[in-house]
């Protein structure tokens, strides 16, 4: 399993449609790599104005060879609307996840 973190970073007069994105985006993100191996999503926003990203989308996905070839046949389509809601380029970190332990 892997995690995909997707980061927006916070900065003065940025703009972020929170509407858009959890409507739009995140069904386009579903949609688009369910047949991928897409196991979760998970969406958080900074506590405050200080958090040094305004929001990070967690993506849980079965492994990175299924996260690779959906970046390759559909990756457009998803970066394509990011100027939709954003006017923030987004950092992407791809994990290994090594250890999970669910609680209660």
């Amino acid at each position: 399993m892997i995690e995909v973190l997707v980061m927006y970073a916070n900065r003065d007069g940025m703009h972020f449609d929170d509407a858009y994105y959890l409507k739009e985006h995140a069904e386009l993100i579903k949609e688009l790599l369910q047949s991928y191996g897409l196991n979760y999503m998970r969406f958080a926003r900074g506590s405050d104005s200080m958090s040094p990203y305004h929001a990070v989308t967690y993506l849980g996905i079965d492994s990175l060879d299924s996260f690779k070839a959906a970046i390759d046949a559909i990756g457009n389509r998803l970066f394509e609307d990011i100027p939709r809601f954003t006017d923030v380029e987004p950092l992407i970190q791809v994990s290994q996840v090594v250890w999970e332990q669910k609680i209660g």
